[in-house]
């Protein structure tokens, strides 16, 4: 009896230990081999565009800076080769060009200038041909191309917008240049319709940018050329006949009250347009 019992838990030892054997054998992992290329697709993504990059930071540093004009005496020419003085008041890219009249230079208009770069706009001045320090000798029915090269000047320059206002034949000059070339507005100032072979009244029409026309009224002569001017051009059109009688820039020094009206009438219509 004793040695079947002793047989019997040998048989149940023996089985438990096989079955323990076989829970605790861990078949060896499967090798997995994983093959790559050299340069994953997401690293030649990552590597073009950083390229992609460079290129374009290469090209931002190859692109020249438009010039800024600085305040200043300048010279530029004209296309039949006349130097003209100029002097530049303020900064930004507004522009204002003014013309001046006979007999005066662009000196007349140099504290309107200050006027004008006080209130937010880069003024532009110059002498007409055989005026104060430009070349050449003096031809009114050519400065119209020393206005023109003015104008080239100021484009060089980075213009936003650019006014053209001209005092007696200056205006007329003005509106001539404003004529063929664009502008976002021009100013008659005192403007005869005509002087010496230089003709506004048969090209104001042509002119679809805003247009001031400024007179005196004492001035009659002027005074009848801004209404003869006015009538003949197309909208957008604007005019001021002020009492006095004092002469384009002559109104700075001789009418004072008058000068800070056109002073006002002439901010509001750059700030308008």
């Amino acid at each position: 009896m004793t040695k079947k019992i002793l047989i019997l838990l040998l048989t149940i030892i023996t089985a438990f230990s096989i079955i323990l054997s076989g829970c605790g054998r861990v078949e060896p992992a499967t090798e997995v081999t994983i093959e790559t290329e050299e340069n994953e697709p997401g690293e030649e993504i990552q590597k073009e565009s950083e390229e992609i990059q460079e290129e374009v930071i290469e090209e931002e540093v190859q692109v020249e800076a438009k010039p800024q004009a600085q305040e200043g005496e300048v010279t530029f020419t004209t296309e039949d080769g006349i130097d003209i003085n100029g002097n530049i008041f303020g900064s930004g890219n507004r522009w204002v060009i003014l013309s001046h009249m006979r007999p005066t230079t662009q000196t007349s208009w140099f504290d309107f200038a200050r006027y004008l770069a006080d209130n937010g706009y880069i003024v532009l001045t110059y002498d007409f041909r055989g005026y104060g320090k430009s070349g050449g000798s003096q031809d009114i029915s050519n400065i119209d191309k020393d206005l023109e090269a003015a104008l080239d000047f100021v484009i060089r320059n980075d213009a936003e917008k650019i006014f053209l206002m001209g005092a007696s034949m200056g205006g007329t000059a003005s509106l001539v240049v404003a004529s063929r070339q664009t502008v976002d507005g021009v100013i008659s100032f005192s403007s005869p319709t005509e002087i010496d072979s230089l003709s506004a009244i048969d090209k104001v029409g042509n002119i679809d940018a805003p247009k001031l026309f400024i007179a005196s009224q004492g001035d009659k002569y002027a005074a009848k050329s801004a209404n003869t001017l006015f009538n003949t051009s197309p909208e957008p059109k604007e005019i001021e006949i002020l009492d006095g009688s004092a002469h384009g820039t002559f109104i700075f020094e001789k009418e004072p009250d008058n000068a800070e009206i056109v002073k006002q009438i002439v901010l509001d219509f750059l700030n308008g347009n």
